[in-house]
Formats: structure tokens, sequence, C-alpha cells
């Protein structure tokens, strides 16, 4: 038992301790870590062993609005979308991006922009060596990442002549991450798979025999290893939205939209908290795309649209035709 009299040993001041917001398990490298303009490390894809000794998929893929008001930080953020297939709900941010987007009004169409949709995947990764930032080597973390690194996993996997599994414990194969700038946005492109080889864990590489076998302690060396971590990837499954996420995007909607905001919420600031009005003129002045490839419309639903709106533009065509014959037809009989 503890001594309740002597609290130097004990977690009791912990809660006075600073904790960062970005400290959330999320590997986050970023270029001023780096040098020359790059910024670099290798990590180790891993395998999803997940608390119950099961095989979960490697990565959760997950789909994300990113709401990019920057002058107005009370709307500023990401939300999951709806349509994600763990929830399975119509997506009104979804549905208001695909309206603005197919608007023939070039203002409309930058609108969308500011919350439009893209696809995230997230990953348990070792850091195997990193010297611009020595002190993540040999800690998982959770790898966020989107489209480039996503599609180099996938070619990988997809080979022809020699695929390989990346998160494969034995046949994997290392990452050697490579962030740029290139037009004022991260770029991953010179990023690249290392030749397969088994898993080294804190410099002892995994012993495989030379009938392909593994010892019992080499399993249970590993096995503990990759339970060793401190956050899990199911936390970052896309979450339904609360009451009060859904005022924010009803607020967001309506700005939009050029409609008026009526919901209330308790937590919802008021006017001296904000930074600036909430009025388009100052939400629609700055915009900033995301890297990651955005979630392209269904092609079907888009031509059922563009039909839509041609027969609407054919009958209104009709319409006007009539009336007019009808009007002539009045004239004549007067």
């Amino acid at each position: 038992m503890e001594d309740v009299f002597n609290l130097n040993e004990t977690p009791a001041s912990s809660f006075l301790a600073d904790t960062k917001k970005t400290d959330d398990g999320l590997l986050r490298p970023k270029l001023e870590e780096g040098k020359d303009g790059k910024r670099e490390l290798v990590i180790r894809i891993l395998p999803n062993l997940q608390r119950d000794g099961k095989i979960g998929p490697t990565a959760i893929e997950k789909h994300i609005h990113y709401a990019n008001f920057k002058n107005n930080p009370e709307l500023q953020g990401y939300f999951d979308c709806l349509k994600n297939t763990n929830i399975g709900k119509e997506c009104p941010l979804c549905k208001t991006y695909w309206a603005l987007t197919n608007s023939k009004n070039p203002t409309d169409n930058d609108k969308a922009k500011l919350i439009s949709r893209s696809t995230k995947y997230y990953a348990y990764a070792y850091v195997v060596e990193d010297k611009q930032k020595p002190e993540n080597e040999g800690k998982i973390f959770i790898f966020p990442f989107g489209y480039k690194i996503f599609q180099k996993i996938k070619m990988k996997a997809e080979s022809t002549r020699r695929p390989v599994k990346v998160e494969d414990l034995i046949h994997g194969a290392n990452l050697n991450l490579v962030i740029q700038e290139i037009g004022g946005y991260y770029n991953y492109d010179a990023s690249e798979f290392e030749s397969p080889e088994p898993i080294e864990i804190n410099g002892k590489r995994l012993k495989v025999e030379e009938d392909g076998s593994i010892s019992k302690a080499e399993k249970a060396r590993v096995m503990e290893f990759l339970q060793s971590r401190e956050y899990d990837l199911e936390g970052f499954m896309p979450q339904d939205w609360t009451a009060e996420t859904y005022d924010k995007a009803d607020k967001i909607i309506s700005l939009l939209s050029g409609g008026s905001y009526t919901g209330t919420s308790s937590s919802a600031p008021t006017t001296e908290q904000r930074t600036a009005p909430l009025t388009s003129s100052n939400v629609f002045d700055d915009e900033d795309d995301e890297d990651d490839e955005p979630v392209a419309e269904d092609p079907k639903k888009k031509a059922r649209a563009s039909k839509v709106e041609t027969e609407e533009a054919e009958q209104q065509t009709v319409n006007t035709a009539r009336k007019k014959a009808a009007a002539f037809f009045e004239d004549d009989e007067d």
C-alpha cells in the first residue's frame, strides 16, 4: 500500500502536468523537425493484434470532412462523415458539399471546398529510426495516412511480380517516410518501402529458423512488444455525432447555403467569444485544400443529376412555348 502521508512518489499531482493537445498517440512528423526542407524517418506498419489476441484489419478507413473556417475557430475542425460504414447514416455535410460542388455558380463551388471530404487511414506503426526526433525511436504510434501512402501500400500488396504485405512481421517491409513541401502542402511522393525482411525490434531482428519456424520465446517477445502500445486503433473508429456536433454542422450548413440558423446549443459560443462575426464575407476569404485525395462523387448519381437538370430545362422550354402560344391565340381572339 502506498504511503498516503508521503505523496512525493505517488501520481497525486499528475493532474498538474502539462499535457499537450496532440498527446493522443498519433504519429505526426512535422516538416519543421527536419533538415533542408525534408523530414525523414523509417517506420514499420504493424499488424493489428487486438487486446483479445485476434487479428483485425491492419488499417481503419475513415471518411472525414474538414471545416476550414480559420476566421471562425468555433466552426473549424474535423467531422467524421456519417456515411462511414459503421455509422451508415445520411450525412448533411456530404449533401451540402455536393450541392455546392454541382452548382453552376463559381462562388458555390468555392464554398464547397470549405467542407471537402477526404479519406484517412489509421494503422499501428513502429518507429524504427528517427534521427531528427530520436525520442520516438522504439515506440508504437497510431499512424494516420492519406491517399498517396495508401496507394504505395496497395501497389506492394497487389504486385504481380513480388507481392508484399508490408505489415507482415516476417516478410513485410520498412517504410522510408519522406515529407517535403511542394506547392505549399506536405508531399509524400519520395517515400518508399525497403526490401522485405523480418521486423527488427529495439535493435534485435525477429529470429526465423531455416525451416521458417519461430520459437515460442521469440513469439512471446514480439507479442509482448505489440501489446505494449499505449493507444488502440479502436479509439479512432468513425464516431456518430453528438448533439453538439449536429448543432455545429447546422450552423455551417446554414452559413454555406445562405440560410438562417435557428438551432440552439448550450455550448454555442457567445458573440464576445467569437474572434470574428459569423458572416460570409469573413469566412470565405481563405481556403486551404488538404493533401489527401477527395472522395469522388458517384458517377451514376452525377449522371442522374445531369439528366434531371436536362429534363427540367427541356420541360421549362416546353412550358414557355405553351405560354407564348396561349398568349398568341388569346390576342388573336381579341
